[in-house]
């Protein structure tokens, strides 16, 4: 395409943060043909139901709205083709005649996004959901004076927009059998089994997870998902995207052909190549803009993910490098740069979530990928956002590959789900490091009362280690972390853990489960600067707020000298101090008995 660098005008604009196929056409934007990409998910493929996961800002929504825009019908003249005929024109899915004329315009497409249910409570959230839902069938007002339906078939289309059934908490089937009944009304209207489109459809169950309410979420969407996909012979085809493969959330099971397209799938090849910007669309996207010259600083800065076998960049961070340029060339070629634009668009509460229950020898592995080195972890592919209440590390790792912070290598994989992990460019590298800093920079009492609290310990304070410990309770711990089946021990051991981890100048060593005397220590840590000194923590809990808390703390310490945990640092003459300590927690409190034995 000729184009002159001194007169922008002519060059398309680029729509940062548009969403829809037609309007980025419409506004003459600059849009990477991607369309081929509707034939490999609607023909070549053959799956029910096909869900993508992909990190966000690889342009899932942009994705599903061209999927959107090419298949829809027109309601009013159904034979009608000729918007897809003006938007599609110049795109490679155009020259397919024989697909066109099978798909193009040719069915009725529910198209709805669950990003929106971000909300704090499950009320909001429930009532979100049903406004989704009820502004969806406004769409389909036709459907209430059609010829083709039956008197009571208007009657349930009436019930779709009817928005005080849909928020009816004791009758939740006209919310969960939303779709199920527009897909029924939508196939005897048109004669056509419609297509479904859901985007982001892991949002309320992420959001719930983090905010406390995931049962009751996952007991509305397990059966409207079940309701929508499994049981419904009225759909067509589905497709759905989303971060997380939640397989073990339970709402995709028993549903025999569904496809899951995630970023670790290397037998997809074209299905992963369909979603983000490979490298030869990255080239062609500078060169128009006559940035072609930076392709090394925009390959340092944002590429690096694998999707499969595939090399992908993120479509925000070029397009938004593109933008932010190409007019400096005309001005001062030294002002180009290549910014981070990630950091603030996608959800760091992952990191935000793990920071207080990472291990030292885990913050060392978040210290290598700092470093530019990588990192060996199992992924779990069946990984669900339920699990993440427990705080296990591997679910740690496994979210930071699914959202983008972390990719991984496909040519490597010691034993089954084990991969090579690594941060895949300058750019996530430092929204990692200023994440991790945000942390502490905004919640500056953590170090302080975690510094004074390591002190504490190696001074044989019980009173200050019991005073800083109840204060990171009340503040860094929520209730909602004590809903887990598993022992809430574990809970506590990962919290404390986590704490000391990040005390690493007063600390020399620190172990978890050591074996020592005739046992296993919880918790034993060395002071650092070669003070020689020993502490040794042994955990408890009860739930029963009218236990004797002190008792069942002063047994801990009973059981350190039982079992004799400390007797071969005492015996060591370069260790001076050995103090023990057990600590009985109750939900957001604890008490704190300590002994020195040396």
């Amino acid at each position: 395409m000729e184009k002159l660098f001194g007169n922008f005008e002519m060059l398309k604009s680029i729509g940062i943060g548009s969403e829809l196929f037609h309007k980025l056409i419409e506004n003459n934007c600059y849009y990477v043909d991607k369309t081929a990409f509707i034939r490999t998910v609607f023909d070549e493929n053959k799956a029910d139901v096909m869900l993508i996961t992909r990190p966000r800002r690889f342009g899932k929504t942009l994705t599903m709205s061209t999927f959107y825009d090419f298949l829809s019908l027109n309601i009013e003249n159904p034979g009608d083709v000729s918007c897809q005929e003006r938007w599609f024109k110049d795109t490679a899915i155009f020259n397919d005649k024989e697909f066109c004329s099978k798909y193009m315009g040719k069915f009725p497409v529910i198209f709805v996004s669950f990003k929106t249910i971000v909300h704090q409570n499950f009320n909001d959230a429930y009532n979100q959901f049903a406004t989704l839902i009820y502004k969806l069938a406004l769409q389909f007002e036709y459907l209430a004076t059609s010829k083709e339906l039956s008197d009571k078939q208007k009657e349930q289309y009436d019930n779709l927009v009817n928005y005080e059934k849909l928020t009816n908490r004791n009758d939740k089937s006209f919310l969960t059998g939303s779709l199920q009944t527009l897909s029924c009304l939508l196939k005897a209207h048109h004669k056509v089994s419609p297509i479904l489109l859901i985007d982001e459809y892991d949002v309320p169950i992420a959001k719930a997870a983090y905010h406390g309410y995931y049962e009751e979420m996952i007991n509305l969407i397990s059966p409207f998902y079940n309701d929508t996909l499994k049981t419904n012979p009225y759909l067509g085809r589905a497709v759905l995207t989303g971060c997380l493969r939640a397989a073990k959330e339970s709402i995709f099971t028993g549903l025999n052909n569904l496809q899951i397209c995630s970023v670790l799938d290397t037998g997809t090849k074209d299905i992963s190549k369909g979603i983000g910007f490979t490298k030869e669309e990255t080239q062609a996207v500078l060169s128009y803009y006559g940035l072609n010259d930076y392709y090394d600083e925009v390959r340092k800065n944002y590429d690096g993910y694998y999707f499969g076998t595939n090399h992908m960049y993120c479509p925000w961070d070029v397009m938004s490098f593109c933008r932010a340029n190409y007019e400096k060339l005309n001005e001062n070629k030294n002002l180009i740069k290549a910014d981070n634009y990630w950091i603030n668009t996608s959800g760091n509460d992952v990191i935000e979530e793990f920071m207080g229950f990472i291990s030292s020898e885990d913050a060392e592995r978040m210290q290598d990928l700092l470093d530019g080195k990588s990192i060996f972890s199992e992924v779990r592919t069946s990984l669900c956002y339920g699990d993440l209440e427990k705080h296990d590390v591997t679910d740690f790792w496994t979210l930071l590959l699914y959202t983008g912070y972390l990719t991984f290598d496909p040519q490597y994989m010691a034993k089954k789900s084990e991969y090579r992990l690594y941060i895949p460019n300058e750019e996530i590298k430092d929204c990692f490091k200023s994440k991790i800093m945000e942390f502490f920079e905004n919640n500056p009492d953590m170090r302080s009362n975690t510094s004074e609290l390591i002190k504490g310990l190696f001074e044989g304070n019980a009173g200050i280690v019991e005073e800083k410990l109840n204060d990171l309770l009340e503040k860094y711990v929520s209730i909602r972390d004590f809903s887990t089946n598993a022992p809430k021990e574990n809970y506590y051991h990962g919290f404390i853990n986590g704490l000391l981890a990040g005390g690493t100048s007063l600390i020399e060593e620190q172990k978890s489960n050591f074996e020592s005397g005739n046992g296993y220590i919880d918790l034993v840590i060395k002071s650092g600067r070669s003070r020689g000194g020993i502490v040794i923590l042994e955990l408890k809990q009860t739930q029963d707020e009218n236990e004797d808390k002190v008792l069942i703390a002063q047994a801990a310490i009973e059981q350190i000298i039982q079992k004799k945990y400390a007797n071969p640092y005492i015996k060591r003459n370069d260790i001076k101090t050995v103090n023990t300590y057990g600590i009985c927690f109750c939900k957001k409190e604890c008490v704190v008995v300590g002994k020195k034995l040396k």
